[in-house]
């Protein structure tokens, strides 16, 4: 596992999962200085997010049974006024499973033992999605729109070839009257 200086708490962060260790990767990648977009990082305001706590489900003992560990933060993801109105539209794309009916996007986190960890944990969840709702996909290169093109008659080709080979075919089951005199 690798890990990284916490933005929050300085302190080395080991990653969960491969998902968020390959979004550190990628994002260290690609922001470097000779990016030709440089987009600018969107800062989540702490103040304006509510965060509540439940229990944990999963073992732990006593641990789970008497704190309330489990961190869950929700907000409304149309009046969040500190989202770019594009981030906020392919966000509700990308994320629609974690949208209630409310509007609300839902984050949790109870990985683990204490809340400020999950909470961290969750900020970073939702530090990362946010991150990846304000990615513009970049479309295809001029070598690929030539690609995709060459690909598209070679297939037409085929299929008339195709077609006229089933053509004949077809012709040669027919019987033909021959005069036998």
């Amino acid at each position: 596992m690798s890990s990284v200086l916490c933005r929050f708490m300085s302190r080395p962060i080991v990653y969960c999962c491969v998902r968020h260790q390959r979004l550190a990767r990628h994002r260290h990648r690609y922001s470097t200085a000779d990016n030709d977009e440089e987009q600018e990082a969107i800062h989540i305001p702490r103040d304006k997010i509510p965060v509540k706590f439940s229990r944990s489900s999963g073992p732990g003992g006593q641990n789970v049974n008497k704190l309330n560990t489990k961190a869950d933060i929700r907000f409304h993801l149309e009046t969040a006024d500190w989202l770019p109105p594009a981030t906020k539209e392919r966000a509700m794309k990308l994320f629609k499973t974690r949208i209630n009916k409310q509007g609300e996007l839902i984050v949790t986190s109870q990985k683990y033992r204490s809340q400020l960890q999950n909470v961290e944990d969750a900020f970073g969840k939702l530090e990362d999605m946010i991150e990846e709702a304000s990615e513009v996909p970049r479309g295809p290169s001029g070598l690929t729109l030539k690609r995709i093109k060459l690909l598209k008659r070679k297939a037409e080709r085929k299929r008339l070839t195709d077609k006229k080979y089933h053509s004949l075919k077809k012709d040669d089951r027919q019987i033909t009257d021959v005069d036998e005199t």
